[in-house]
């Protein structure tokens, strides 16, 4: 696959209100499930949960020519957060911002990189060297959300 066209960059607080529509996008038009937990998570992303995760983990955006199209999320050595707008899906955007993310995580410190990733995402990681390692519920309030488990090895 060709490399995407764009730019990756570190997120600025100014995106926020671009990456939580975007947010909102993927997670309306995905096939994401359970329904209720969709509209609640839907509901609940804000600009002000966007500054929030920036304070707490690095982000990065994907842009084309000013519009972002893909945001990625890592702390320490743990994907928290990767999306890609759905008129961009297959382009290279999710593959491209997933190894800015890994080469973040510094191997001297950290073997494995983890994700608890989206059932219906579990064939993207796994085409990028990832291994699935069971199946986990996550919860979040009143949000329980079924996730895989996934792990890479770093290269030494």
């Amino acid at each position: 696959m060709p490399a995407p066209i764009g730019t990756i960059r570190h997120y600025r607080n100014e995106d926020a209100e671009a990456c939580s529509l975007l947010l909102r996008t993927c997670l309306a038009s995905g096939p994401f499930s359970p329904e209720a937990a969709r509209q609640e998570i839907i509901r609940a992303e804000t600009t002000a949960v966007m500054h929030k995760r920036a304070g707490l983990f690095y982000l990065a955006v994907h842009e084309i020519a000013g519009e972002i199209t893909g945001i990625g999320g890592v702390d320490m050595n743990e994907i928290r957060l990767l999306a890609v707008h759905p008129d961009h899906r297959g382009s290279g955007i999710g593959t491209a911002l997933l190894e800015h993310l890994e080469s973040l995580v510094p191997p001297g410190l950290f073997r494995d990189i983890i994700i608890y990733a989206a059932p219906e995402a579990e064939g993207f990681y796994l085409a990028r060297g990832y291994r699935a390692g069971g199946e986990v519920t996550i919860r979040s309030g009143n949000i329980t959300l079924p996730a895989i488990f996934m792990t890479k090895r770093q290269q030494p």
